[in-house]
């Protein structure tokens, strides 16, 4: 039951998914106010945005900072020659540049990596100004003709998963190489191409640079390794990283010389002539050693001291000596930055002071001066002014031509300042998406050919720009997504996808046109979603995978009929006309891969679009509804469905569609063929007069017998085997006579006799509950000999909704069949079931449906102790209720997750999980879900050595259990908390 074994641990109270009943765990119950005290939060997507939460029990911080691309963010970036670099004063760390550069030249014999690695994990002792300063002086003196590249692993995120590894960087890098062709689809492909690519550099003499910074792990670092020893890598991390072949350098503190000499040096650099200083030697070496020798903080010390000419080093010593008394939780090197932070803010005029702290709210790892305007609503005068007296203070960096970024614990620090400040987050990152949804815009329109705009001339340009900005766009579109501008979101991945199909990157063209599927869906964008099913579907094509292709143009096709059914309901004729164009080049780039195999839906369609044009009036053209000829797709760097309705992010105003001598796709802005003569569309009269078939009311008249035998028996007849035996012969007979191959136009002849199969189904499947009452003899019996009976009743009206081709139909009837089993203790027939239910919602594209289900298999794989198959389908439950934006299921799944990966003795993983199940659940209000989050969290704690933390988080689940005192949950929780000696029996 979702625990280990006796000699592994206690039991682990599991929470069952959203509709899977009680079961044998807490979480079931119904969800009231959440009276517990806050704990550890962690913020995520699901949050509406403008909210501030407690974390950590003082530390207050808003969310809208934390909006963050889903997985991690590669940014590769070419190292610059030390002359086009930004300016920096680079001083107190001769000896070990020196030798870091003695290990980078290539004429050096030793092997070409060096690891530049900090004392106790300090941050900010300069190990990334190390590493780029170096980089750039050896970029400078020619060393690296075949390239020099820099990309942040992010290997001290909070979460683990937020760490760059080798699979995220292989593409990027790739490109930031000069790769020729495009990235293979799979990351072992693009691993092989990036090797390939180094040897062949490496036998050309032309060496490479690779600066890998952030490291956390060699896990992040082994697989980018150059094999050749022409190339040379370095690598910073807060850890002493051991590899073969490796030179570490050990960074300590600056020397006391050192650090006055980066003071003095920095502060001419910043304010040229003065004596400050040399006047106040004592005063300078106290300032020196308050900040720790540490280079960001003297770096942001010195800044303070320009920005005020009047500002002594003893004075502003004394501003730090109070600043960190303040701070006395801090070790000794947190304290030093943190202090320095404080005394810089404080100086800061307002406006620029509202700039520092907005900055979080950009989602990606820099920010143009552009975007910053639109970030503080100002002119860019005004803007550019005031980032560059940031820079002047030290609390924001250049790293390009109008490019900045805040170092990442100044990051932090701004994050809490804009929680406790209560900016208006909300209208800023609105300012923000709307600054990148324009320029994407204009980027698309320069690839697809649409002339020079305003801003990009070329197509060059505009490729450049989304390069550079591709981190910002890909975090936007989930910034977008997370405060509800779904229609935002997808205006910028459509500019993703275009980028990818311009350079035939299909992996990543499939993957950006899956995620503007859910956009559009959240967005009930209907053109835009079937925009994505067809880039998905080219996408596809275009790497080799036809069959995959071929089920995405099915999808497609399927889709085109909640097309169809809104352009019925425009309330515009326009409305109503644009939308049918789209359904109309839509079933035509289906049929071009289906061809044959889908020859009868596409004929529906077509005379779906005839109907609705027949009754709104619309040209003829639209009722022209006979096959197309297929046509070749288009060249590698043109769009293959012809049209702008396909391609553009905006649709453009719809044109009069041609005469009745024209093509069925209204003119050449969806396909450009040459015309034909339409068909003369069917009459309805002649369709609404055709009768019912006398074999459909044959099949009524047995599914009917089914329900009447059935009811001939007393209930405890009827519930059994041999008393259902005449019943479910008669269903069967039912069933027999409903085509296989029965045409879509056809199947409404036959849903009332599908209606009473599912009728019989759920009335035998009410033995259920009955036998339960009856006590644990008739129970048992039920489940164990009934019940798989029942199973085969819920098959034959499942088989029957699957002919007329009605999905939804059979997903519930396969979830109302799990749910029995789950209550009943069947839980391999609940796994079976739900697992059924998840790949029919998937051929829906009904993602938060697939989820759900999925979640609910794990949990009943959970408590048959089949930990490994618990865990694989959490996991891919996970994602699919995020996207779909469910968060009380997705903590849920997590949950289970954290369950079976404690169960396989993974306390860490199970930790990270747990986490993530604790916050989702409190953001949905989802106390009994909490509570099960809560309880597995707390074992995760202890066996990863935090018992104060676990004690805390079963103190807050009974807290939340005996505040809702639910007869299951409450005893429950108590009963698990007395088994782990939380609670005295």
């Amino acid at each position: 039951m979702g625990e280990r074994g006796a000699a592994e641990g206690p039991p682990i109270p599991p929470a069952p998914p959203a509709g899977a009943g009680p079961g044998p765990g807490p979480g079931a119950g119904s969800a009231g106010a959440d009276s517990a005290a806050p704990g550890p939060v962690r913020l995520d997507a699901f949050a509406p945005g403008g909210r501030v939460y407690q974390a950590a029990r003082d530390l207050y911080v808003s969310e809208a900072h934390h909006v963050r691309p889903a997985g991690p963010l590669a940014v590769v970036e070419p190292v610059l020659p030390t002359d086009a670099a930004a300016a920096e004063v680079f001083v107190g760390r001769g000896t070990e540049r020196r030798e870091v550069l003695a290990v980078l030249d290539p004429a050096h014999g030793a092997t070409g990596m060096i690891v530049a690695s900090s004392v106790a994990g300090l941050a900010g002792i300069g190990k990334t100004a190390l590493a780029r300063s170096c980089a750039a002086e050896a970029v400078g003196r020619g060393w690296y003709a075949g390239g020099a590249v820099f990309v942040d692993l992010n290997g001290y995120a909070r979460d683990p998963a937020d760490q760059v590894m080798p699979e995220h960087v292989f593409a990027p890098m790739l490109h930031a190489l000069g790769f020729p062709g495009r990235p293979a689809d799979s990351p072992a492909g693009q691993a092989a191409q990036y090797h390939r690519m180094l040897a062949g550099l490496a036998a050309e003499g032309r060496p490479v640079l690779l600066v890998l910074d952030n490291a956390s792990s060699t896990a992040q670092i082994a697989d980018l390794m150059p094999r050749s020893r022409a190339h040379r890598t370095l690598i910073t991390s807060r850890h002493t990283l051991v590899t073969r072949g490796s030179r570490t350098l050990e960074l300590g503190a600056l020397s006391p010389a050192g650090a006055r000499a980066l003071v003095e040096e920095q502060l001419e650099f910043l304010s040229p002539g003065g004596t400050r200083t040399r006047q106040d030697a004592t005063g300078t070496e106290r300032l020196c050693r308050l900040c720790g020798h540490l280079p960001l903080a003297l770096h942001i010390a010195t800044a303070l001291l320009a920005r005020d000419p009047d500002l002594t080093p003893s004075d502003l010593a004394d501003e730090l000596a109070r600043a960190r008394h303040k701070l006395d939780v801090l070790d000794d090197g947190e304290r030093a930055v943190r202090a320095a932070f404080e005394l810089s803010y404080r100086r800061l005029t307002p406006q620029q002071a509202r700039m520092f702290r907005l900055l979080p709210v950009n989602p990606g790892p820099h920010i143009a001066t552009d975007a910053v305007a639109r970030l503080v609503d100002l002119a860019d005068d005004q803007a550019v002014g005031l980032i560059r007296e940031l820079a002047r203070a030290h609390v924001v960096e250049r790293v390009g031509n109008g490019v900045w970024r805040q170092h990442d614990l100044m990051r932090a620090y701004a994050i809490q300042l804009l929680g406790h400040h209560g900016d208006n987050q909300g209208a800023a990152s609105n300012r923000l998406i709307e600054h990148y949804i324009a320029l994407a815009a204009d980027a698309m329109a320069a690839l697809h050919g649409e002339g020079p705009t305003t801003s990009f001339p070329t197509v060059e340009a505009a490729l450049a720009w989304c390069d550079r900005e591709y981190p910002n766009l890909q975090a936007a579109t989930s910034m977008a997504a997370t405060f509800g501008d779904d229609d935002g979101a997808l205006r910028i991945q459509e500019t993703l996808v275009a980028v990818y199909a311009h350079r035939g990157q299909t992996a990543e063209w499939e993957a950006a046109a899956r995620s503007a599927v859910r956009f559009a869906r959240e967005a009930k964008d209907h053109p835009g979603r079937s925009r994505a099913l067809h880039q998905v579907m080219v996408a596809l094509e275009r790497a080799g995978r036809q069959d995959e292709a071929v089920e995405a143009a099915r999808v497609l096709l399927g889709f085109q009929q909640v097309v169809i059914e809104a352009a019925s309901l425009a309330e515009h004729p326009l409305d109503c006309q644009r939308l049918l164009q789209h359904a109309v080049a839509a079933v035509a780039e289906s049929g071009r891969l289906l061809g044959k195999r889908e020859r009868r839906l596409l004929h529906t369609r077509r005379a779906d679009i005839a109907r609705v044009a027949n009754a709104r009036r619309l040209d003829e053209t639209f009722r022209e509804i006979g096959p197309r000829a297929p046509r070749r797709p288009a060249g590698p760097d043109t769009e293959d469905v012809p049209g702008e309705d396909f391609r553009r992010t905006v649709p453009r105003p719809p044109r009069r569609p041609p005469g009745p001598d024209t093509e069925d796709v209204p003119g050449e802005d969806f396909r450009g063929t040459a015309p034909r003569p339409p068909r003369r569309p069917p009459e309805p009269a002649a369709e609404e007069e055709e009768e019912v078939p006398d074999v459909a009311l044959e099949a009524t008249r047995w599914a009917r017998e089914a329900l009447e035998r059935l009811s001939e028996h007393s209930p405890g007849v009827a519930r059994s085997v041999a008393g259902a035996a005449p019943a479910q012969m008669a269903a069967r007979r039912a069933l027999s006579l409903i085509p296989e191959d029965l045409r879509p136009e056809d199947a409404d002849d036959w849903r009332g006799v599908c209606a009473l199969l599912a009728r019989f189904a759920a009335a035998r499947l009410a033995g259920g509950p009955m036998s339960r009452d009856a006590g644990r003899l008739a129970q048992q019996d039920w489940s164990w000999g009934v019940l798989p009976h029942v199973a085969s009743t819920y098959e034959i009206a499942v088989q029957a909704y699957r002919r007329v081709n009605d999905a939804a139909a059979q997903v519930r009837l396969y979830t109302d069949l799990a749910e029995e089993s789950f209550q009943s203790g069947a839980y391999p027939l609940a796994a079976k079931c739900r697992l059924a239910a998840a790949g029919i919602a998937e051929t829906m594209g009904d993602e938060g449906g697939q989820g759900e289900a999925l979640s609910a298999a794990a949990h009943a794989h959970l408590l048959l102790a089949n930990h490994e198959e618990a865990a694989r389908f959490a996991e891919r439950a996970f994602p699919l209720l995020t996207a779909a934006k469910r968060p009380g299921p997705a903590g849920r799944a997590l949950t289970t997750l954290a369950n079976a990966r404690y169960s396989l003795n993974l306390p860490a993983q199970a930790l990270s999980a747990a986490l993530g199940a604790e916050a989702l659940t409190a953001s949905a209000g989802d106390l009994p879900g909490r509570t099960a989050a809560l309880l597995v969290l707390g074992l995760a704690q202890r066996d990863t050595d935090r018992a104060e933390d676990s004690s805390a988080s079963w103190r807050t689940a009974l807290h939340i259990a005996r505040t809702l005192d639910d007869p299951y949950l409450t005893p429950s929780t108590e009963s698990f908390l007395k088994s782990v000696g939380h609670l005295r029996g």
